[in-house]
């Protein structure tokens, strides 16, 4: 009996303890339903009275704090639940907390005069179209550090906020989610900050309106399709150094951005990463600098590369690496070159002459097929296979 009675006592513990306990708290003028759970505070969407759900009727300007106070014990709020203010249409501006840490799904759904967001440093979960409908929001100020979801694909977290035309990423990000600025067409420029590592796939998809982009040094990572669609784009400064990933055949990174004319790398940038400048019909030429080391699979293929010269620094070229550059008459191939990989070359039909240094020791498969043009070729000491 004194075994069942510890084991009650136990579980009753337990269970006190696991108990959400929902108060209000008021913060700069502002009463929010809050819920306490093993230890922490988050913003409630309970308590459904007559008028609807008591947060939907805030009104003005919101800071949801990093910490509240209940029986002289300070708490830390790390969420926001989902649909926690949906339909709170009075709202004007939302400054979330450093110390949330996940936003819920809908949790500011239409939100239509809400017009603008700052996110907070410790966010690192935004759910499923967490501001769908805020069609007033013209201004977010994103400062989370490692956030690594903004909703799912088709789920977009900023979907239909049509008018955002200001969006700042904080200094201390260091790494930009998935989808985070899916089709933000007003948008006319975004700076990426020197702590970024990442750009998640389809961050800035359809983006229309953006006319330049900077990829700062930082970067190691560019996701499928990050910037598909931005048919605006005409220049891009490349500064990323050892950048390893930049999309796939078919969902690389500047997919559908034909009007790119100048596409500018960076002086100190030793890798050229696999289907970086893929399909950029509109760039006819660009100078890779002394200090890259190796041109990556299908780098320029189907650009509208005229000519390119390789400088001595690169020790190798990727496979189609400029396959299908139909403009390309000439290239100017560096002495430090060791392997030509399968089809570099494939279908520059446009190539007239080609001089192969003798560092080379390996030429792949199909390096040259397809070049109907050539009428001259120098090849030194190689292997074929």
């Amino acid at each position: 009996m004194k075994k069942v009675l510890l084991l009650f006592a136990a579980f009753l513990a337990v269970s006190q303890s696991a108990f959400a306990e929902v108060f209000f708290y008021t913060y700069q003028g502002q009463t929010l339903l809050y819920e306490i759970e093993y230890g922490s505070a988050h913003v409630s969407r309970k308590l459904h009275t007559a008028s609807g759900w008591h947060n939907s009727s805030i009104s003005g300007d919101l800071v949801i704090p990093s910490s509240v106070l209940k029986n002289d014990t300070t708490y830390l709020v790390t969420s926001i639940d989902e649909f926690a203010f949906s339909g709170s249409s009075g709202l004007t501006s939302v400054i979330i907390g450093n110390s949330v840490v996940s936003i819920g799904e809908r949790a500011f759904q239409n939100c239509s005069n809400l017009t603008s967001v700052t996110i907070g440093h410790s966010v690192t979960e935004i759910g499923d179209y967490a501001f769908l409908g805020c069609s007033g929001l013209t201004t977010v100020a994103f400062n989370a550090s490692n956030c690594i979801s903004v909703g799912g694909a088709f789920y977009y977290a900023f979907a239909n906020c049509t008018n955002i035309t200001d969006f700042t990423i904080g200094n201390n990000v260091t790494r930009i989610p998935n989808y985070l600025c899916y089709n933000k067409s007003g948008l006319t420029s975004v700076t990426i900050p020197n702590s970024v590592t990442r750009i998640g796939l389809s961050a800035f998809e359809n983006c229309t309106g953006l006319t330049s982009v900077t990829i700062p040094n930082s970067v190691a990572y560019i996701g499928n399709n990050a910037y598909k669609g931005c048919s605006g784009l005409t220049t891009i400064v490349f500064n990323a150094d050892s950048c390893t990933f930049a999309g796939v055949y078919n969902q690389r990174v500047f997919h559908d951005c034909t009007n790119i004319t100048n596409f500018n790398i960076g002086s100190n940038v030793k890798v050229i990463p696999d289907y970086l400048c893929d399909g950029l019909s509109g760039l006819t030429s660009v100078t890779i600098p002394n200090f890259v080391t190796s041109i990556g699979r299908a780098a320029f293929a189907q650009s509208g590369l005229t000519s390119i010269t390789i400088p001595n620094s690169v020790t190798s070229i990727g496979r189609a690496a400029f396959a299908n550059c139909s403009s390309l008459i000439s290239a100017n191939i560096g002495n430090a070159v060791t392997s030509i990989d399968t089809s570099v070359f494939e279908n520059c039909n446009g190539m007239t002459t080609i001089t192969i240094p003798n560092s080379v020791t390996f030429i792949g498969k199909k390096a040259f097929s397809g070049c109907s043009g050539l009428t001259s070729v120098i090849i030194q000491t190689v292997s074929f296979q």
